[in-house]
């Protein structure tokens, strides 16, 4: 009974989630993807990275990562470049249209952090170990469920 309890309350959760990402969003003039927005913060966090690395920093595919990064060049918020002794390999940087989106997202993130933190402050030390442990756990779950779709 108790199992059926939490699944239940993740649906919910994460259907409130999504509604508020939505909402929020509604704000976001860029007309982009929370993936897309994410693949931005990630290439100027990780400073001009490969397919390879942001995939990994993404914990995606490096497919769903070429589709990403090839929408985001065509909109014109990435540039792709190659460097001088490796003409094989393909780097990421923003435009300055992707760092207003970095930018904003920084901006975005503190604000939902300081707003989350006043719930997490509200469990003990105990319970905030069993929470992360079963983010972590259902993360990892995700994780290797999506590696299953893509196959």
């Amino acid at each position: 009974m108790t199992e059926e309890l939490i699944f239940e309350q993740m649906v919910e959760f994460l259907e409130k989630a999504e509604v508020y990402n939505e909402l929020s969003n509604k704000n976001n003039s860029w007309g982009l993807t929370l993936s897309e927005v994410h693949c931005i913060d990630k290439i100027e966090k990780l400073g001009s990275p490969n397919v390879t690395a942001l995939a990994n920093a993404m914990k995606m595919t490096r497919g769903g990562i070429t589709k990403i990064t090839r929408k985001l060049i065509k909109k014109g918020f990435i540039i792709d470049f190659k460097e001088e002794g490796n003409k094989k390999e393909v780097y990421f940087r923003p435009t300055p249209k992707g760092m207003e989106v970095y930018l904003d997202h920084e901006k975005t993130h503190k604000v939902a952090k300081d707003r989350e933190m006043g719930l997490f402050s509200t469990f003990t030390e105990d319970e905030q170990k069993i929470i992360l442990k079963f983010l972590e756990k259902s993360n990892n779950h995700l994780q290797n469920e999506m590696k299953k779709l893509e196959n």
